[in-house]
Parts: structure tokens; sequence; C-alpha cells
């Protein structure tokens, strides 16, 4: 009994003297570590006295002058900035003015395109849009040998001398294109031994295809006053042929003729056709008692014709 209550005291007196070393302990550290915040802040903290205030002036001496520096680079920055701003208002306003002579400029050049529109419809002077009637007179000459009269039964052809023949025609232009109806009459002396002469008659409708040769004006200012042009016709052929000894004959058939030429504008509403036809009239029978049939008769002609337009 002695013996444990010997060791219980031995216990509480180990846990007492254990509190005491702990509390030391800790006393020591706290210690140490305020000894060592009075050190650290000795170490860093800023210089007193008379050193400190001499600093401050030197300082505030070097801060007046970067912002006296400052105040005259903001100035300056103000000077280039409204400088700049004047500058824009000259710019704005050279562009105004640019603006208003693009636009001066561009009436200019409509009023330039309208007048040369209204040159070049005076030099083309297109008669077909005022004066698109026309009539004309035509003066033709076929050449000694080029009326052909044939006799397909027993192979014979009858040839002729140098002829002539006039013609009366009147139509309408419809741009490049005029169309026109046609009264002629040409008659030649035969060459061949039995047959005196030959007159044709002819009725006929014609097309005409000119082609403007540009720029090419003599009379005043017409540029497009000469054409080529290519021609198409049929219609019908009367031939009456005389013999030698007076008997006549005559008969109707079918009658076309191709040609080409040239035409040019004298004046606003007269023009001159110059060119070449052929023309053939066929499924016609002429003959006398001695049985000379012709069935076809062909012939080239040189024309000239005058056109007055209205």
């Amino acid at each position: 009994m002695l013996k444990r209550f010997g060791n219980d005291r031995t216990i509480r007196i180990k846990g007492e003297n254990m509190k005491k070393i702990m509390s030391a302990a800790v006393a020591s550290v706290l210690l140490f570590a305020a000894a060592g915040y009075s050190i650290a802040g000795s170490k860093y903290a800023p210089p007193k006295g008379p050193a400190e205030e001499g600093c401050s002036g030197d300082c505030q001496d070097q801060i007046d002058g970067l912002n006296s520096s400052q105040a005259r680079q903001d100035e300056q920055i103000n000077a280039l900035q409204a400088d700049q701003g004047r500058q824009d208002q000259q710019i704005n306003a050279l562009e105004s003015g640019q603006g208003r002579q693009d636009e001066q400029i561009m009436a200019n050049s409509a009023r330039l395109d309208q007048h040369d529109n209204e040159i070049n419809a005076l030099k083309t002077r297109k008669t077909d849009e005022y004066n698109p009637w026309y009539v004309k007179g035509v003066a033709r000459m076929i050449w000694s040998g080029s009326m052909d009269v044939d006799k397909a039964e027993y192979g014979f052809t009858g040839e002729t001398d140098t002829g002539y023949g006039i013609g009366l025609a009147g139509g309408r232009r419809f741009g490049n294109f005029r169309a026109e109806g046609e009264l002629a009459a040409q008659t030649s002396d035969f060459s061949t031994k039995g047959l005196s002469d030959i007159a044709i008659k002819t009725m006929m409708l014609n097309g005409f295809y000119h082609v403007p040769v540009p720029a090419f004006g003599i009379f005043g200012n017409n540029c497009n006053a000469l054409s080529v042009y290519g021609m198409a016709g049929m219609g019908a052929g009367k031939a009456e042929v005389t013999f030698e000894n007076d008997d006549e004959d005559s008969d109707t058939g079918f009658a076309y003729k191709v040609g080409a030429g040239v035409a040019y504008d004298i004046a606003a509403n007269m023009a001159v056709d110059v060119g070449y036809e052929y023309m053939r009239t066929s499924a016609i029978e002429l003959g006398n008692d001695d049985h000379m049939m012709f069935n076809d008769v062909k012939n080239s002609s040189f024309n000239a014709a005058l056109r007055y337009s209205f």
C-alpha cells in the first residue's frame, strides 16, 4: 500500500516537473521571437534625423522638375492636337471642294457626250429616219454579146449587139435595207442571121442591203455617205422578138436578177447608185414559121441610178 502511494506521488511530481519544463520552453521561444522582431525592425527601418530631412528636399526638387517637364509636354501635345484639328478642317474643306469639282466634271462630261451624239447624228444624216420613201430613175447599158437567146431543142444561140434600157422604181428604206418595185424596158439588136431585135419588159420586186463605209465623205460632213450593196429581185418578164422578115412573137415568163454596186449620198435626200446586174427570163417560147423557138433569155448590164428621198 505504501509502495503504491509512493509510485503515484512520484508520477505526480514528474508530471508537475514536465509542465514546468514546457512552460519554460514556451517562454524561451516567445522571448527569442520578440528579440528577432526587434532586431529585424532596427535593421530595415528608414533612417531618421537630419538625413531624412535632406532626402525629402532633393526628392521634392526632382518631383517639381518632372511636373514642370510634364506640363510643358502637355502644352506641346495640346498645341499639336490643335494644329492637327486645323489640318483636318483644311482637309475636309479640300475634300468638299474636290467633290464639287468632280460633280462639275461629271456634268461637263455628260454635256460633251450629248454634244458628241448630236454631232454624230448630224454627220450620219440617217435619211431613212426622216426621208424613208424614195423614187428612182435607172439607165442601163447591155454590152455586146451579153444577151443570149437560147434554143435548147436545136442548140441555137442568138447573140446581140450593145443594147440600152431604162427603168423607174419607187420604194422605202428600213435602216440599211430597202425594198422597191420596178418597171423597166430594154432593147438590143441581134447580130445573128435571121433575127432583127429583141425587147424585154419587166415588172419586178427588188431588195437591197447596204453596208456603210465609215469615215468617207466628200460633200459636207456625212462620214457614212458611201456604202456598198448587194441586191436581188424577182417578177415577170415579157420578151418580144422581131425577125428579119418582120415576123414578131412574144411571150411572158418568170424573171429574176442579182447584182452588186456602190451608192453615195450626194445630199441629205439624194443618192447615186452604180452597179452590175445579171437578169434571166425563162420559161418562154418564141418563134416564127421557120420554127425558131427560144426558151431562155439572159443578159448582163451596167446600171446607173439617181434616187430622190422624201
